[in-house]
Parts: structure tokens; sequence; C-alpha cells
């Protein structure tokens, strides 16, 4: 119901909690406080919604450190045996192989190789190794996130008769066919103050296309000016 009160510009509504009385009550319990409408006070509180909004960029920056921090695998593989030189005969027989190792590193941070033992196996018996020992930090390779770096190790192997200098003769210098190896490669990485081993197992072939045979039916073949290694063993 609208009604005039005095000193009114417009028309006016009843006062509820008055009951039309113009009296409030006085009782603690029961006391009223007039506020506009347009109050801020008035407005729903908005505490929960940023409890979450924290709380969703909390885990968003939790799974992103997890996912670009934890620790991943860094492998290391022989892909590529080469023969860079030789001296071949049917008693003695030395070769130096060229092996290329892809070192993967699957982290999102740089790796770095301690260490490194390449171990060459013939018919089941080893005939030559390389281990590599990084002592200082300035030396040691270092490997980039998410990347495959090659890195390139040479190996001596020695062999006589009883070890099968006269089979590498015949594959090598009589009928140019290849070689094939058991390359075991073991290495060790670190990154941060982690270190761990990393160890593979493959099977390689070694051509022997490019040896020249001799006169004196030895044979020979030397491509060290032409290839280029990381380290000698």
């Amino acid at each position: 119901m609208t009604s005039k009160a005095y000193g009114a510009t417009g028309p006016t509504e009843r006062c509820r909690t008055c009951k039309g009385t113009g009296k409030i009550t006085r009782k603690d319990k029961e006391g009223v406080a007039v506020i506009s409408y347009g109050d801020e006070r008035l407005a729903p509180s908005r505490t929960a919604i940023y409890i979450i909004i924290a709380v969703i960029l909390f885990l968003a920056l939790t799974g992103t450190l997890v996912v670009l921090f934890y620790p991943r695998t860094v492998s290391a593989t022989s892909t590529k045996l080469k023969i860079i030189w030789a001296e071949i005969s049917k008693n003695n027989t030395r070769l130096i192989l060229q092996d290329t190792v892809n070192v993967k590193n699957s982290n999102y941070f740089v790796s770095y190789l301690d260490g490194i033992n390449v171990t060459v196996q013939y018919q089941q018996r080893e005939v030559g190794k390389n281990y590599t020992k990084y002592n200082s930090s300035v030396t040691r390779p270092s490997i980039s996130p998410r990347k495959v770096t090659p890195l390139n190790y040479s190996i001596t192997l020695d062999f006589n008769k009883e070890t099968g200098s006269d089979d590498i003769w015949t594959y090598c210098c009589l009928i140019k066919y290849s070689l094939g190896f058991q390359i075991q490669v073991n290495t060790r990485f670190s990154y941060f103050s982690n270190k761990f081993e990393f160890s593979d197992s493959m099977y390689q072939i070694a051509n022997c296309n490019e040896v020249i045979k001799k006169a004196d039916n030895t044979c020979h073949l030397d491509l060290t000016g032409k290839s280029e290694t990381s380290d000698k063993g």
C-alpha cells in the first residue's frame, strides 16, 4: 500500500520492519541496519572463487614442474661400426674400428656423460675395448635436452692365428665380405646431483670393401685421415 510520508517527495512504501508504526525495536537480536541496495557490502562474497582459482593455478604449476623435472632415461646405442685402419695377414691382424654411439637425452634439461665403456666381441671372444672416463666438468660432453648426440670412439682390435686372424684375412682380403661384432656399451650419466648408468648390447657389421690387398698377400687400409674421432682408445 502506497502512502504519503512527511517530507517525502514521491511515493513511498510502508516500513515493513516497523510495521507502519514508525518505531524500530531496540532489542539487540532484532536490530535492523538500513543499507542501500547498491552498497558493495550486499554483494555475494567471492572468497570461494578466489580459492578455486588459486588451487587450479597451484595444480597447473605443480604439474608443469613435474613434467619438466621428472627424471627420464638417457640412453646410448652403437649405431655405426666402421673399419678405419687395418693391417691383415693370416697370422696377425690389427683393426681399428670407429664406433658411433648415439646418446639420447629424453629429459627437459641438460645431462652430462661421465664415462663410457665400449667392449667388442668377435665369435663370442672379447677382442677389444675402449674405457673413457671424463674427470673434469670442462671436458665431459653435455647432452642437450630432447636431442640425440652422436659421439665417435675408436677401438683397437688385435688378432692372432688362435683368435681368428685367418678368418679376418679370408673375409676381408679373399672374398671382401663383412665382419660381424657384438658391441657392449656401458655409459655413466649425471644431472643435478643424480648419477646413473645405462647398458646396451647390439650386433654390428663392419664392411671390408675398402680394404686393399697387397702383393705379399696381406691387406691394408688407412682412413684415419678422413675420420674424426672424439676420443682415442
